[in-house]
C-alpha cells in the first residue's frame, strides 16, 4: 500500500486536491472531518471541553453543544489552550486513523488529509507527501471569504502551523492551486504515474 499525506496551510486548497484523487478511486481519510465529527458527537469531549471552557458550551433540550467559532477563539489566542485540546483530540483521531488505513489495507493507494502533517509527526507514516500551496494574497482572498472569518482569527491560525517555507524544505510534491483546478489536476496526474512508476520499479 501507499500512503499519501495532503497537507497546507489554511485557505491553501487542500480540499479541492482531496477531491480530485478521489476522481481516481483513492481512499481518502480527512482529519478535519473526523474533528468535527468528535466536537458534534462525541459526548466524553463534550464533557471535557465543558469543563475545561465552560463558556464555548450551549445547552439546547437538554443537549450539550460546542460553539466552534468560540472554541477557535479560545484556543488559538491561547497556545496552552491549543496544547490541551490538541491532547484531546488527536488520540481520537489517530485511532480512526488507523482504523481508516487497516480497513483499506487492500487499496493500492490511500490518502490522508491532514492540515497539521509535519506538526503532528503523521508524515512519517507517509510514502510521500502532496504540499498544497498559493500565493499569500489568493490565500487570505479565499480564507477571509469563508463564514465567521477575521482577519485575526486568520493570523492566529496561520500562527499555529508551519509556514509554507519549512514544508518546502522536507521536499514534498508541491502542487500548486494558482492556477486553476486543471492545471492541479494535471499535476496530481503527473505525481500518481510517477509514483506508480517508481512502485513497479522497485518490485522489479
Amino acid at each position: 500500500m501507499i500512503v499519501i499525506g495532503i497537507t497546507g496551510s489554511i485557505g491553501m486548497g487542500k480540499t479541492t486536491i482531496a477531491q480530485m484523487l478521489k476522481r481516481f478511486n483513492i481512499p481518502i481519510f480527512d482529519s478535519d472531518k473526523e474533528v468535527k465529527d468528535i466536537l458534534e458527537n462525541n459526548n466524553l469531549v463534550k464533557n471535557q471541553v465543558c469543563q475545561l471552557w465552560p463558556d464555548v458550551i450551549s445547552t439546547q433540550v437538554n443537549e450539550k453543544n460546542i460553539d466552534k467559532k468560540l472554541l477557535s477563539i479560545k484556543i488559538f489566542t491561547n497556545r496552552k489552550n491549543r496544547k490541551i485540546l490538541e491532547n484531546i483530540l488527536h488520540p481520537l483521531v489517530q485511532k480512526r486513523r488507523d482504523a481508516f488505513i487497516k480497513s483499506k489495507a487492500k487499496s493500492f493507494i490511500i490518502a490522508l488529509d491532514v492540515p497539521l502533517l509535519y506538526e503532528t509527526g503523521t508524515d512519517k507514516i507517509c510514502d510521500y507527501i502532496f504540499l498544497v500551496y498559493t500565493s499569500e494574497k489568493k490565500q487570505e482572498t479565499r480564507v477571509l471569504a469563508r463564514p465567521n472569518m477575521s482577519l485575526q482569527k486568520f493570523n492566529l491560525i496561520k500562527k499555529a502551523q508551519w509556514n509554507t517555507q519549512m514544508k518546502i524544505e522536507r521536499n514534498p510534491y508541491l502542487i500548486s492551486t494558482s492556477y486553476g483546478k486543471l492545471t492541479s489536476f494535471f499535476i496530481i496526474s503527473i505525481y500518481l504515474i510517477i509514483i506508480i512508476f517508481k512502485k513497479k520499479v522497485l518490485k522489479l
